[in-house]
């Protein structure tokens, strides 16, 4: 893979990620620095419901991985797309790191082969039910809010130390992104046929 750098809007959230391959996975070290003025809230992890009497979890190895226009996966830590044929009482918001002006964050992200389109709104479904795309390349996705952004608010995890949960109206939607595209040959993802929500062409 080679890489060519897509900015976040604004500059605020410089991404730079290395993809490589480790056994049967791909392989993601990347590091987030805030170059914004304010705290930023870099999406890290999924909560984990922990058995009954114990303490949630977080699993900061889940992506949501999705089919994009012109032969694209949109893969990384991000909000994933509202599914259209159900009515969603409570989104799946991810946890977030709060990052102080100037302050990075270095992680290192392991994705199992073959890519299959993945969703925390979605279970996996039967061989049968995805078809196989050729890919043109892997966009890797890193969202964030911005401290004090209008319509959002972030409160500390109390649970799970050092996290914070963004909420206000429509955090989702409010939520920014920072993208780096890795041109690949040879890869190719299982895209699901079912009612699976993606990015709209333009």
């Amino acid at each position: 893979m080679s890489a060519a750098v897509m900015s976040a809007p604004g500059g605020d959230l410089a991404l730079r990620c290395h993809p490589g391959r480790a056994g049967a996975c791909l392989t993601f070290a990347y590091a987030v620095e805030n170059l914004a003025a304010v705290d930023l809230f870099v999406m890290d992890a999924i909560a984990i419901p922990g058995p009954e009497g114990e303490a949630a979890a977080a699993d900061d190895q889940a992506v949501v991985i999705v089919l994009a226009p012109g032969g694209e996966a949109l893969l990384g830590k991000f909000p994933a797309p509202l599914p259209p044929d159900r009515r969603i009482a409570v989104p799946v918001v991810p946890l977030a790191r709060r990052l102080a002006p100037g302050a990075s964050l270095d992680r290192q992200l392991a994705v199992p082969l073959p890519l299959a389109e993945t969703s925390p709104y979605f279970a996996d479904l039967t061989l049968r039910q995805y078809e196989p795309v050729d890919l043109l390349a892997v966009v890797f996705t890193i969202g964030f809010w911005r401290e004090k952004e209008a319509g959002i608010a972030a409160v500390p995890v109390e649970e799970l130390p050092d996290f914070w949960r963004v909420g206000g109206r429509r955090p989702l939607q409010s939520a920014h992104t920072a993208r780096q595209r890795f041109p690949v040959k040879g890869l190719q993802l299982f895209k699901r046929l079912d009612a699976f929500p993606r990015p709209a062409r333009g």
